[in-house]
C-alpha cells in the first residue's frame, strides 16, 4: 500500500473506546473479506484478467469507442480512463468517450466528429433497464442507421445474465454480449469487467490494479492495528456528524484524480444515504477551488470534514520556469522552480490554513499514481463506504428511494404518449 493517511484537528473527540457499534462493523468487514461475503471481492478473485484484454484488443480496430451509462456503469472506468488520458489527450487510437446523460445536443456534437463506419459501443446497465441508458442505445442506432452503417459486431452490451430489455434487445440484434456479475450493484463495479474494459483500452495495467486492490484488502484482514488506523477518520466522521459536521469535501491536489472524487461522491452518496441519516459528499479540485470554495470551508459554517488527496513531491528533472520578462528583471518568487513544486507548495499552505482554522482535516499522501496504488485507494474507499455504512445500521448495498423517481419518469413518458394518441 503506497499512501501515508493522516488526520489533523481531532483532538476533542474521544475516539480511544471503542464503541460496540465500531466493533460489530469492524468483525463484519473482517469477515465479509475472509468469506469473500462481498459480492466485487469474490468476483476480484476469480474473474479471467486475460479475457477482458482480448475483447479490449477487438476493440482497438476501431478509431472510437462510446462507452453508454451513467452513474456506476460509467464513473468507474472513466476514473481509470482519465489516469492515463487526460483532459487534454485525445487518446490516441480508440479515441474514448462516455456517453452519461441523455441531452442530445452533445451527442449529435460528438456523431458530427467521429466516423460512424469507424466507431464501436459499448452499452451497460446492470438491471438491463436503465431507461436512459437503453435511450442512448436507440438514439445511437437511428444515427448508424440513417448512415447505412451496420451494428453487427461494433456493439457490446454489459448487463445481467436474464431476461431484461436491454438482454432482449441484444438477443434479438445478435449483438455481443459479456455478462455483468450479479452480486456486483453499479457503485461496486469498479473492480468488475464495467471498469476493467475501458481500462484496458488506454493500456492502463487492470492486473496491477487488482493486485493493489487485493493488498489493500490483505492488510485489513490480517492486521488489527492497521485497520484500527486505516479507519479512525471514519470513526471520527461517525461522531462528528453527531455534532453537525454533515458535509464530507474530498480534494485531490492531481487533476487526473479528479474523476476519483466523481466516482467516491457516487459510491458514498447512494451507499450511506439512508434513513435520515448520512454526511453528504462534496468535490472540489486543487489549486481550482482555493478560488472558488476555500474561502466558505474556512470562514463559513463549521460543518465540513475536509479529505486532502496529494502525490509526495521530490525534487527531480521537471521543466524549471524562466521568469525573466525584461533584460534584467525576473519574477523571483516563480524563477528557477517546477509547476509540480508550485502546486505541492499550494497543497502545503491549504493543509496549514485548514488545520489553523481548526477544521476537521484528513490528508492523504500517494508515493505515486501507478495502477497498483490506485486499486489499493480505491479499494479503500470502497470498504471505508461499507464500513460506516455499518457504523450507523444502513446496509450499503440497496438505493431505495432512488425507485420513486425511476417509477415517475415512466409513468410521465407514458401519459405523454396517451396525450398524443388522443
Amino acid at each position: 500500500m503506497n499512501f501515508v493517511q493522516e488526520t489533523f484537528n481531532l483532538e476533542d473527540l474521544d475516539l480511544e473506546n471503542k464503541s460496540h457499534n465500531y466493533l460489530l462493523a469492524k468483525n463484519k468487514i473482517i469477515e465479509g473479506i475472509e468469506q469473500r461475503e462481498f459480492g466485487f471481492i469474490k468476483d476480484l478473485y476469480d474473474k479471467n484478467i486475460e479475457e477482458i484484454i482480448e475483447i479490449a484488443k477487438k476493440l482497438r480496430k476501431f478509431d472510437s469507442v462510446l462507452f453508454l451509462g451513467t452513474g456506476g456503469s460509467s464513473l468507474g472506468g472513466k476514473t481509470l480512463v482519465s489516469l492515463i488520458a487526460d483532459q487534454f489527450n485525445n487518446f490516441g487510437k480508440p479515441n474514448i468517450f462516455f456517453l452519461e446523460n441523455v441531452d442530445a445536443k452533445p451527442i449529435n456534437s460528438l456523431i458530427e466528429k467521429i466516423n460512424l463506419d469507424k466507431t464501436a459501443f459499448v452499452v451497460t446497465s446492470k438491471s438491463g433497464e436503465t431507461i436512459e441508458t437503453i435511450s442512448q442505445f436507440f438514439f445511437l442506432e437511428n444515427r448508424f442507421k440513417r448512415k447505412k452503417v451496420s451494428l453487427k459486431d461494433r456493439v457490446f452490451v454489459i448487463t445481467e445474465d436474464k431476461q431484461s430489455s436491454l438482454k432482449k434487445i441484444q438477443e434479438k440484434r445478435e449483438l455481443n454480449f459479456l455478462s455483468h456479475p450479479s452480486e456486483i450493484g453499479g457503485r461496486y463495479s469498479i473492480f468488475s469487467i464495467v471498469g476493467l474494459l475501458p481500462a484496458a483500452l488506454v493500456n492502463f495495467n487492470i492486473r496491477k490494479f487488482c493486485d493493489g486492490a487485493k493488498k489493500l484488502l490483505r492488510i485489513i484482514e490480517q492486521n488489527e492495528r492497521k485497520f484500527d488506523d486505516l479507519f479512525f477518520p471514519m470513526l471520527a466522521l461517525n461522531k462528528l456528524s453527531k455534532k453537525g459536521i454533515n458535509m464530507s469535501v474530498m480534494m485531490p491536489y492531481v487533476d487526473s484524480l479528479n474523476n476519483l472524487s466523481f466516482w467516491y461522491r457516487q459510491l458514498w452518496a447512494e451507499s450511506i444515504g439512508k434513513k435520515r441519516m448520512g454526511v453528504t459528499p462534496i468535490n472540489a479540485l486543487g489549486t481550482v477551488d482555493q478560488h472558488s470554495q476555500l474561502q466558505l470551508y474556512l470562514d463559513g459554517p463549521k460543518d465540513k470534514f475536509i479529505t486532502i488527496i496529494g502525490k509526495s513531491y521530490t525534487e527531480s528533472s521537471e521543466e524549471r520556469l524562466d521568469c525573466y520578462y525584461s533584460s534584467n528583471e525576473k519574477y523571483e518568487l516563480l524563477h528557477d522552480i517546477s509547476l509540480e513544486k508550485l502546486l505541492y507548495a499550494e497543497m502545503s499552505s491549504t493543509i496549514q490554513v485548514l488545520r489553523k482554522y481548526r477544521l476537521p482535516l484528513r490528508v492523504i499522501m500517494l508515493d505515486s499514481l501507478d495502477e497498483a496504488m490506485i486499486g489499493s485507494l480505491m479499494m479503500f474507499f470502497v470498504m471505508e463506504t461499507i464500513f460506516s455504512c455499518y457504523l450507523i445500521n444502513v446496509n450499503p448495498f440497496d438505493q431505495p428511494a432512488v425507485e420513486e423517481g425511476k417509477i415517475l419518469t415512466k409513468k410521465i413518458l407514458k401519459d405523454e404518449q396517451n396525450k398524443d394518441s388522443i
